[in-house]
């Protein structure tokens, strides 16, 4: 590696330093690194693409170059605290990927994004699975963007205490996040329907090739079909109506489901300080709807469909009949 090469990398690396120091920790001369920080001078005024990306500093007697990135240092936070909030890495994918996104940033703006997140991190907050969920979703995309039929062993903890391991085999379609987990959806070869899979459940994943006939008319748009789910379910294929009186800040209604509609305000008594109001939510009826609405029930009340509102009803009677139990 030349000398010019050697000091651009070091003053990358420092916080901002005299030329004698820069030559003594790269075993250089003054005269030496002097002449290398004129080399990249010159190559900056004469290339001003080179400006949008790096920036030679000069304080007093100092120098520092700093790196310039697409992302400001308050996109940077804010993009760590959402990804240190939502639990969704384990205790080796979460610091090295956000040591990555703080190396985005000059060193003054790291040290004050560093000191923000601390507490979070030095907290055991990680999701407690193992898997490289980084490394499986990229590979994922991969397939999806190369329009590639896999297939995986596929365990699912959720359906039993000691489950079976299944081969599932199918053509990935779509990799999102919800409620702390990263999910594919898949065509499945079998029987060409939609299906689920978390991410961190599946191994072997291995590119295979089948005859895979791809209806269309059952393709699944992620975009569109996540106004109608909660929780990574796919719920059932028709679109249902759910109306419930609803006693809280309709705001949170709204972000959870776009298409929230408030049909009217009512006149009823509310323990909590908002008026009362009758919504409607538009879904597809999953176990992940459910568990949506059984977190609401101190400030919701299913009014239609009948079976939706029977299913919250015997759910929350049987949850009560337990607390009877000695």
């Amino acid at each position: 590696m030349n000398t010019t090469m050697k000091v651009f990398l070091k003053l990358l690396e420092c916080k901002s330093a005299p030329t004698k120091d820069i030559a003594q920790k790269l075993n250089l001369n003054v005269r030496q690194v002097q002449r290398a920080i004129q080399e990249i001078k010159i190559a900056f005024d004469s290339d001003p693409s080179l400006n949008k990306y790096f920036e030679l500093k000069k304080i007093g007697h100092n120098y520092s170059i700093n790196q310039r990135y697409l992302l400001q240092t308050d996109q940077v936070l804010i993009l760590i605290k959402i990804l240190v909030a939502s639990r969704s890495l384990n205790k080796t994918e979460l610091p090295g990927l956000t040591n990555q996104m703080l190396k985005m940033l000059d060193l003054d703006q790291r040290d004050i994004v560093s000191s923000s997140i601390m507490s979070e991190l030095i907290t055991d907050n990680f999701i407690s699975n193992h898997s490289n969920r980084i490394e499986v979703l990229g590979k994922l995309e991969h397939y999806i963007f190369k329009h590639e039929k896999i297939s995986f062993q596929y365990t699912d903890h959720e359906a039993l205490e000691n489950p079976t391991t299944e081969m599932v085999e199918m053509l990935p379609v779509h990799t999102f996040f919800d409620n702390h987990y990263f999910f594919v959806v898949g065509m499945l070869k079998d029987s060409g329907e939609n299906k689920t899979f978390r991410i961190d459940w599946m191994t072997d994943i291995k590119k295979i090739h089948v005859k895979l006939p791809v209806d269309y008319s059952k393709h699944h748009d992620h975009g569109k079909e996540t106004r109608y789910e909660a929780y990574g379910y796919i719920g059932k294929k028709a679109l249902t109506r759910i109306r419930f009186e609803y006693y809280g800040y309709i705001e949170y209604i709204k972000d959870e489901f776009p298409t929230c509609k408030i049909i009217k305000k009512i006149n009823k008594p509310n323990r909590f300080p908002f008026s009362v109001y009758i919504l409607e939510i538009e879904v597809k009826y999953s176990d992940g709807i459910k568990l949506w609405l059984l977190g609401e029930t101190t400030i919701l009340r299913v009014l239609s469909p009948q079976y939706i509102a029977d299913d919250i009803r015997d759910t929350l009677f049987e949850g009560y009949q337990r607390y009877l139990e000695n």
